[in-house]
């Protein structure tokens, strides 16, 4: 038996891909209630049969992955930063 206890998944990182124009207010209703306003915006649920009830409903129009933590917005915003190819040593 291995020591190394397996990650287990605890959060469902939810994107919506689609947008909710013209789509059923039930459909509409469900993104909000998931905290999902606009295409390409990314929340963290926690794993209860509730919130994989919601995410089935739309499943067309967002993506799910499995993660072991969530991350806040600005976690999320300095991840997607980029490189900027060079460092600044010094002000003069």
């Amino acid at each position: 038996m291995s020591s190394v206890a397996a990650k287990v998944p605890k959060f469902f990182k939810v994107t919506q891909l689609r947008s909710s124009i013209a789509l059923p207010e039930k459909k509409q209703d469900t993104l909000r209630r998931l905290g999902l306003h606009r295409r390409h915006q990314t929340v963290y649920h926690k794993i209860t049969p509730q919130q994989a009830g919601m995410i089935a409903t739309v499943k067309e129009l967002v993506q799910v992955e499995l993660t072991e933590e969530s991350q806040t917005k600005d976690e999320m915003r300095i991840e997607r930063k980029s490189n900027p190819g060079f460092t600044v040593e010094s002000k003069n």
